[in-house]
């Protein structure tokens, strides 16, 4: 059985009950649904589905004879010619409505997709990854990346519903599982929660923590940058490194922590509290080997301003000087 450690505690995956959650946003009743064999059991509901190769060979029953686009596993998918490709077959086809069946690449690039064509159709998510379940197609953001830059060209926009389904995890590689893991530290050392011992509990506490915080800013213009801990150095290595999301944001949970320690945000030993956590999780704390100009230079260009951090909930808007951020990346 899969454990996840946080905080000594160890979280057992035991999947059992139904639970439902609505809030309201934008005056808009949005769903998230979570429960086993809600979709397995259940089948999928009506639109055009855009899926990865390997849940469409996986779930090959739940799709067949649907119309349906498949892109390749991986951040690159997230492109303008899969992008034109899925508006193509969407207006050949006529649907009004689009299931991402899939992962946080998936929910981008489906979400993208769904807001900007006939200017916005319908959106379903429903996520079968660990990572997707607890973060990714909660929000509202999609995406597509450009120039090697990370979703740099997107929208917010929420979907109709998110429907959980946590037996999709059964198949889910233990690797894709250690990815969500990593955002489910993320908040625990955020919100201090969830230390819970059911993984639907613990999709039910990410949930509610990340609603609430899109609730009072959708748009991602203040307090919602308190999500970015870990991903503003975060995404320069898994961009340069070649590694997984959820490693690359559990190396930059770590040297963001390095850095708020320096600057008085965060308080002493708390990065190596970060450390053993993440070490008995399995996932990495070490820095790759990656040019330190190059990290420095997409830091820069982050979304949410140049060489600006989230240490906690209070300190979320940091600017930080490019001599200290080279200083940690460096160390060792």
């Amino acid at each position: 059985m899969r454990s996840i450690v946080i905080k000594n505690l160890f979280i057992k995956v035991a999947i059992s009950r139904r639970i439902y959650l609505k809030t309201s946003l934008l005056e808009k009743l949005m769903q998230i649904k979570i429960g086993k064999g809600l979709i397995l059991n259940q089948g999928l509901p009506k639109g055009f589905i855009i899926t990865d190769r390997n849940i469409a060979k996986i779930y090959s029953s739940l799709i067949n004879k649907r119309e349906k686009f498949v892109i390749s596993p991986g951040e690159k998918s997230k492109n303008f010619a899969n992008y034109k490709k899925i508006l193509k077959c969407l207006c050949k086809s006529n649907v009004n409505q689009i299931i991402a069946l899939g992962g946080g690449v998936v929910g981008d690039l489906a979400g993208f997709a769904a807001s900007t064509y006939k200017r916005g159709i319908s959106l379903i998510h429903i996520p079968t990854s660990f990572l997707a379940m607890v973060d990714s197609s909660v929000g509202g953001k999609t995406g597509i990346n450009l120039n090697g830059n990370k979703n740099y060209v997107g929208t917010f926009y929420q979907p109709d519903a998110i429907l959980i389904d946590p037996l999709f995890l059964k198949t889910l590689p233990e690797e894709e599982f250690r990815n969500g893991v990593a955002e489910v530290i993320k908040y625990s050392m955020m919100f201090g929660k969830p230390n819970l011992d059911d993984v639907e509990d613990i999709i039910k506490e990410c949930c509610k923590i990340k609603m609430k915080v899109v609730e009072k800013d959708e748009r991602d213009k203040g307090y919602r940058h308190v999500l970015n801990f870990g991903h503003t150095i975060g995404h320069g290595i898994e961009l340069l490194g070649k590694l997984k999301h959820g490693e690359a944001i559990s190396i930059g949970m770590v040297k963001e922590s390095e850095l708020g320690e320096l600057l008085g945000y965060v308080k002493k030993g708390k990065s190596e509290e970060l450390k053993e956590i993440l070490k008995l999780n399995h996932l990495p704390t070490n820095m790759p080997n990656i040019n330190v100009n190059k990290i420095i230079e997409l830091i820069k260009k982050d979304k949410k301003g140049s060489l600006v951090f989230a240490f906690n909930k209070k300190d979320y808007d940091v600017r930080v000087s490019e001599e200290m951020v080279r200083k940690v990346i460096q160390h060792k």
